[in-house]
């Protein structure tokens, strides 16, 4: 059954592509390097470029932008994770890219993006996370992140010389006739087509399983996912203090962004406060206790304070309490306490 309604969906196809002329694919040519804005970091085995063009898009261009890894051998890279949006850009397409022929441990991941207004959009960084896993590594098998310095893109709204104007039209035409045959190829094709189609959704409708649409996660239930799988890699008693402060706040902050649309990870600890205290999306006393579990977060993450068991374990209970775990887990409070 599936075999012929494929068949029948690819005559139809053909037979309307054939009276349209058919369809024209445009591929996306390798900018130039004076048209782009390119980033690039280097930790320890891997390196990483960015690069976005075009260098000054108008509001109605897309924005690509192509995320380049290279890594040494035995060196694990998961891909980025932008979510929807990219600082003030929103993701229309995103693809993993096979490498240049000859290359090796070499990913590229490609983004189209959409300018959301004219004027200057920031992207704050581009990070990547990787895991070492060479014998000689001296930080074998842990999580590493390497980023990028941000990159600013200037999106005008101007049509420069795209103006239309009135005085480049062509004079009108005097009156054509009308031709008189009667388009029987065309009638023929359109007849076939939806004869085509009529029975291809017969087809269809009597397949006895039909595909079910997974449930979509709510915000609370992706953020208790992450937020589960974050404490069961135990960073703080292997080291990674700072790294677990970093996935602790964007697990918060992502969870602030989809359920008040403050767009929270894109945004300083300070801009976020002010946004959030103009719109009133909290209470006053939880906006302060969110308030506090941040900039307490940026002190370990930005100026290099070690934070003591009873620190640690506050702030994992801040995380559970801002996305609506009323009680932490006594599993979670208690490995806290072990460290």
């Amino acid at each position: 059954m599936n075999a012929r309604a494929n068949t029948m969906i690819m005559m139809c196809a053909i037979l309307l592509l054939a009276g349209c002329g058919g369809v024209r694919i445009k591929d996306n040519a390798a900018p130039q390097s004076a048209n782009a804005i390119e980033r690039s970091a280097e930790k320890g085995p891997v390196k990483l470029f960015v690069r976005v063009w075009p260098r000054e898009p108008r509001l109605s261009d897309l924005v690509e932008m192509e995320v380049r890894v290279e890594s040494q051998p035995d060196v694990e890279i998961k891909p980025p994770a932008f979510g929807q949006a990219v600082g003030d850009f929103l993701i229309r397409d995103y693809s993993e890219r096979p490498p240049e022929a000859g290359a090796r441990n070499v990913r590229r991941f490609h983004y189209q993006l959409e300018p959301a207004h004219g004027g200057k959009h920031l992207i704050r960084s581009v990070s990547i996370e990787f895991v070492d896993k060479r014998p000689s590594s001296e930080r074998r098998s842990e999580p590493t992140l390497v980023e990028t310095d941000p990159l600013e893109v200037n999106v005008t709204a101007e049509l420069g010389d795209g103006v239309p104007s009135l005085a480049n039209l062509e004079p009108m035409l005097p009156p054509q006739p009308v031709p008189q045959r009667f388009p029987v190829g065309w009638l023929v094709a359109s007849g076939l087509a939806l004869v085509l189609c009529l029975l291809v959704a017969v087809a269809l409708r009597r397949r006895k399983r039909r595909a079910i649409e997974p449930r979509r996660q709510t915000a609370e239930e992706i953020a208790q996912a992450a937020l589960a799988r974050l404490l069961a890699e135990d960073l703080p008693r292997r080291g990674l203090v700072k790294e677990f402060y970093l996935r602790l706040t964007g697990i918060v902050r992502q969870y602030v962004e989809d359920t008040t649309g403050i767009r929270a990870p894109e945004q300083t600890t300070e801009e976020f406060l002010r946004d959030m205290r103009s719109r009133s999306v909290f209470p006053e006393e939880r906006s302060v206790r969110l308030a506090e579990f941040l900039e307490a977060a940026d002190l370990v993450k930005y100026a290099g304070q070690q934070p003591e068991e009873g620190q640690i374990v506050q702030a994992i209970a801040r995380a559970h309490e801002f996305v609506n775990l009323e009680v932490v887990p006594a599993a979670v409070m208690a490995g806290a306490r072990a460290d």
